[in-house]
């Protein structure tokens, strides 16, 4: 494998690195995002898209990525690079799945996964087992075949769950039939640091950083528990019990607690976090609730409530504090996307290309519904005071 030299700037409070945002909980700084806009006003570029792909944008610096597939079994994978003032596509890399798994997620392809970036280099995980390291020109440094070392992905409806950066390692949950494991790579090299086996069959959800008490801890939600693992080794650190046996939305961390969800109709769980190990089931759930639990989309904890919507349109916001309910209302449509908050405004985008903002704080208030006019299947990114949609067909940059 030919290595290429990076010169790449470092990540910005501004960017938008990965799944969910900066701080891994789709919450963002940004204050100049438009509060109105369709498919032509406000928008300051769109890009046309090809194939297949869910995963949010990702924004670093000057640039905009993205993944996608397709071809007959979306056998083949490409990663997209486009200038974040205009954006023109600067280039284009293609490569071709090495595994190909039982199924998918039909609008996911085998880029459902986000890409993730850590300042230095791009980090694209795909459903054929595939995970590629980029520089920001495109050019790969290395590519690894999950697939071909530990076995292809074996779930219903294909990968989704998105790397995570940890200090200097890519982490990646693999929860299938096939054998389940949390594995720990070198952004620089790929070579494995450690790869921890899972007690978990079927599961999309993806993995996320926390700290507490001075103590890093990774993550996961998954067939029946929440676990927690050592960055350094690997090794678990914790376990609650009280998911359902298929996992999708991600866990949220704000401070010193989390948020983890499972349905259809499962509950959702308040755990404390700390130094402790064990089984921390009966000690550390500070509250369940029932009501409200989606099956896709993940939440958002934002201004002391926890907001949730359902695969049909049913939203929850919940007070942070107590789990007691706050309101509850339809917003319409179909949810696949998850929600983002920022500046006073909740983002609840839905299937049908509408993105409805409602306000943070007192009573339920819709402050302006935006429809691009296609349907959105991924979370939205925030950047720079832009906002960027993936539509099924544009990469819309909403901008005043």
């Amino acid at each position: 494998m030919k290595y290429f030299p990076l010169v790449i700037p470092l990540l910005l409070a501004a960017d938008w690195p990965g799944w969910r945002g900066p701080t891994g909980n789709g919450v963002t700084e940004e204050k100049a995002i438009p509060q109105e806009w369709s498919a032509t006003k406000n928008v300051t570029w769109k890009a046309p898209l090809f194939g297949m792909g869910v995963g949010t944008p990702v924004v670093i610096g000057d640039r905009v990525f993205l993944t996608t597939s397709d071809g007959r079994q979306n056998e083949r994978l490409h990663v997209l690079g486009f200038d974040v003032k205009t954006g023109k596509q600067l280039w284009h890399s293609r490569f071709f799945g090495s595994a190909i798994p039982e199924s998918e997620y039909p609008a996911g392809g085998m880029a459902a996964p986000s890409p993730v970036s850590d300042g230095k280099r791009l980090y694209a995980l795909f459903g054929t087992a595939d995970l590629i390291c980029l520089d920001f020109d495109g050019k790969p440094i290395w590519v690894r075949s999950l697939g071909g070392e530990f076995g292809v992905f074996r779930n219903r409806w294909g990968m989704s769950s998105s790397p995570l950066v940890v200090d200097d390692m890519i982490v990646i949950q693999v929860d299938h039939w096939g054998g389940s494991y949390l594995l720990a790579v070198d952004a620089a090299t790929g070579k494995t640091r450690w790869k921890t086996a899972r007690e978990a069959t079927v599961n999309w959800t993806s993995p996320v950083l926390a700290q507490a008490k001075g103590k890093s801890m990774i993550v996961t939600s998954g067939t029946h528990l929440v676990k927690a693992y050592d960055p350094a080794s690997g090794s678990e650190l914790w376990t609650v019990k009280g998911m359902q046996q298929q996992c999708i939305p991600t866990p949220i961390v704000d401070g010193e607690f989390l948020y983890a969800v499972s349905g259809r109709k499962g509950n959702t769980l308040k755990i404390r976090l700390d130094d402790a190990t064990g089984d921390l089931t009966n000690s550390h759930v500070v509250w369940k609730k029932p009501r409200g639990a989606p099956f896709i989309p993940s939440g958002v904890v934002f201004d002391g409530r926890y907001y949730l919507i359902d695969d049909d349109g049913l939203g929850t916001c919940l007070d942070a504090k107590t789990g007691e309910t706050v309101w509850q209302e339809r917003m319409g449509g179909h949810y696949r996307a998850s929600l983002s908050a920022g500046d006073g405004r909740i983002y609840f985008t839905n299937m049908e290309g509408v993105v409805t903002l409602v306000n943070s704080k007192g009573d339920f208030e819709v402050l302006a519904r935006n429809n691009i006019g296609e349907a959105i299947h991924a979370s939205p990114a925030f950047a720079n005071g832009r906002l960027y949609i993936r539509g099924e067909k544009n990469l819309y940059c909403i901008g005043k």
